[in-house]
């Protein structure tokens, strides 16, 4: 079979291993969730997956801006679809499956694999910096107690910033690239192109502070406010993304949570919130991947996949 045959089945075939993947992990969370989901109600975890949904939007356009500014030149809906059907790669332990994809992707338009993996590399680099500062921003300002008491959330948001100036980053990835061992190429990302990404993935932050409130107050945490769950959400994700041996960060992003919600919430209603604010995560990736899916085959995207080069 020619390579021109062979691709649409390959990426059939992914698109249907992410499917199960993504149905296997809502599937496998209903046992231990469904008494919390009960108990916060159906309407408020459809609104919660809803803002994680549009979390998701902000995220996707976090990623096009810092590939579009090495060089990928994809529609939205196109690129779009390839990231939301690449988060699936979130639930196979690693971080690499997401960042695989989204460069083969890159590579289809001409874009070479090693730009387009240093480009997927510092889109990620964004959400996690970003992580960082809003989350130890939120908890220097709405934790109870004097902001001097978390100077080192404060310090460690400057020094986050910090590396997202092109001049840092550069160094960053050129050091990352001699302990890799690797040559190669390290395209020039301007500071605009940073900065748009980096307003973007602040937006996801705020969306998925808003799903994590919601479902909060629901659980009978009403002394949580916004700005509180949205920094103890954005660092329990930085904390499960670190743990690269848990698939999407799970059980640690968890624990992160309920210690972090301690001070204005129950140990259980924490652990609740936990597992429900999962749950609607996960079903945001699975909506995330159908719209992806239909926007991988709608035909203006099959339009310019077949012009393009």
């Amino acid at each position: 079979m020619s390579r021109t045959r062979l691709v649409p089945w390959l990426r059939w075939g992914l698109f249907a291993l992410a499917v199960v993947i993504i149905a296997w992990a809502v599937a496998s969370q209903w046992s231990r969730v469904s008494a919390s989901v009960i108990e916060v109600g159906w309407l408020r975890v459809a609104i919660a997956t809803a803002l994680a949904v549009l979390a998701l939007g902000f995220n996707t356009l976090s990623w096009r801006t810092v590939m579009s500014s090495v060089g990928l030149d994809a529609p939205l809906r196109e690129a779009s679809g390839v990231f939301l059907v690449s988060q699936a790669g979130k639930y196979v332990p690693g971080a690499v499956w997401p960042v695989v994809a989204q460069a083969e992707f890159a590579r289809e338009h001409g874009v070479t694999r090693a730009r387009a993996t240093v480009g997927s590399l510092v889109a990620m680099a964004v959400g996690v910096v970003m992580a960082g500062v809003v989350g130890a921003v939120a908890l220097a300002a709405f934790s109870s107690g004097s902001v001097l008491r978390y100077w080192w959330a404060i310090l460690l948001a400057l020094a986050l910033a910090v590396t997202l100036v092109p001049a840092v980053l550069s160094r960053l990835l050129k050091l990352a690239l001699r302990v890799l061992r690797r040559d190669g190429e390290i395209p020039h990302i301007g500071g605009k192109a940073l900065a748009v990404s980096a307003v973007w993935s602040a937006l996801n932050w705020a969306a998925l502070g808003a799903q994590a409130w919601v479902l909060l107050r629901a659980l009978g945490g009403s002394e949580a406010t916004y700005g509180l769950a949205t920094g103890a959400f954005a660092l329990a994700w930085l904390v499960g993304f670190l743990a690269v041996f848990a698939p999407a960060g799970g059980v640690v992003r968890e624990g992160a949570l309920v210690l972090l919600l301690g001070s204005v919430v129950t140990q259980p209603q924490a652990f609740a919130f936990a597992l429900v604010s999962r749950f609607a995560m996960t079903l945001a990736d699975a909506i995330g991947l159908g719209l992806g899916g239909l926007a991988r085959r709608s035909p203006r995207g099959a339009r310019d996949r077949t012009s393009a080069p």
